[in-house]
């Protein structure tokens, strides 16, 4: 059955104003008006606005598409009638629920006149709050200019920071490479025989050392990724699943020493990007080695690689790690930050890792997706555009 769909019974003066109103009514169609004068004004009209006009309303209460009757003759018998045979479905307005619509138009009308008062007022603040923008947007565009100027001087500022953390790192290899050398020379007993309270000094020595030499080569190679340009980077077609074999291959050595085991499932055919080889390979081995180091013994890391219905390539590393606090999923890559539970179960790590990750990712058009729950595990995963 349609929705709002109206027939008119009683088409003297009164049906035509009613018919007027009606058809003012937005969303409702006028099926049939009926009249037993063949000649009634609101027949005349009907006919005027193309509506079916009839002088028997027996069509009206048998036609499944009508739910809703108007009777206006005014005519008590009539509406009794129509009451006892009309479907329970259709609906019936007598003369008393007219004239409730003559008020409501009343109202509309009303409402009619004070929206048009409203809307020339708001014709005259619109007017103003245009010309009040225009002003406002040419000091927007001078501030935006002022604020380019800063940027620029910002980037030049964040280039030269870089250019200095380049140099101030490479100054500290050296020192930290003879440190080691030294401590080397001691421990293999060059420096004649020492006692057990020096060798355990100097074995913290060692391993602090070695944890700051690692700070340090991931600082330069976080600074020289941040200090190029895309486009200056060596960029070819690359089998992004050799790649990713062959990082798998060396980190097993590594997860086997943790009784930890890494399930990658072999893929024939060869899936080719458009990166840096070397690049690549760091960033998949960033992810791995992360996902050895902070997952406990007998536990399973798998290496997902999907081919997606469009022309790209998933990659994803899940392990069954301590996971990510969710307060702390936005700060993972941040430079340096390591969560509690990241230093209470391994306190080895640099904190630049992931920072050198999404470096990379970005250079190559992608984004690092993480999925964790604390003490469940973690899911990064990555979307290449395939060549």
């Amino acid at each position: 059955m349609g929705e709002g769909v109206i027939a008119l019974i009683g088409a003297g003066n009164g049906g035509l104003a009613l018919l007027n109103v009606l058809l003012e009514i937005p969303g409702v169609k006028i099926k049939y008006v009926c009249d037993i004068n063949p000649d009634a004004v609101g027949l005349l009209f009907a006919r005027n606005h193309h509506i079916e006009c009839i002088t028997d309303y027996q069509q009206i209460i048998t036609d499944k598409e009508v739910n809703l009757i108007f009777e206006a003759t005014g005519d008590p018998r009539v509406f009794r009638n129509l009451s006892e045979k009309k479907s329970p479905k259709i609906s019936l307005i007598g003369a008393d629920g007219s004239k409730i619509i003559y008020q409501l138009l009343d109202a509309y009308d009303e409402i009619n006149r004070n929206l048009n008062e409203y809307k020339t007022n708001l014709e005259k603040k619109i007017i103003e709050r245009t010309e009040e923008l225009e002003k406002a947007n040419v000091k927007l565009a001078k501030e935006m200019l002022e604020y380019e100027k800063i940027s620029q001087k910002l980037q030049e500022i964040s280039n030269e920071k870089t250019k200095y953390l380049l140099y101030a790192t490479h100054q500290l290899k050296a020192p930290f490479a003879a440190i080691q050398s030294y401590v080397d020379i001691m421990l293999d007993g060059y420096s004649g025989q020492i006692s057990q309270r020096t060798l355990d000094i100097i074995l913290k020595i060692k391993k602090r050392c070695k944890l700051l030499s690692n700070v340090i080569k991931e600082m330069l190679e976080l600074a020289k990724l941040k200090s190029r340009d895309a486009v200056d980077i060596n960029m070819g077609k690359i089998d992004i699943n050799r790649i990713l074999s062959s990082v798998v291959q060396r980190c097993k050595v590594i997860a086997r020493a943790q009784e930890i085991q890494i399930d990658l499932t072999p893929q024939k055919e060869a899936f080719y990007i458009k990166g840096n080889e070397k690049q690549i390979d760091v960033l998949f081995t960033i992810l791995i080695e992360n996902a050895i180091n902070y997952s406990p013994p007998n536990t399973l890391i798998k290496v997902i690689i999907k081919k997606m219905d469009s022309p790209q390539i998933y990659i994803g590393i899940k392990d069954q790690g301590i996971g990510i606090a969710e307060k702390n999923l936005n700060k993972i890559f941040n430079e340096f930050f390591r969560s509690n539970n990241a230093v209470d179960f391994n306190n080895n790590g640099t904190g630049l890792g992931l920072s050198i990750a999404k470096e990379i990712a970005t250079i190559h058009n992608t984004n690092i997706q993480v999925e964790s729950v604390l003490n469940k595990g973690s899911c990064f995963s990555m979307i290449f555009q395939l060549v």
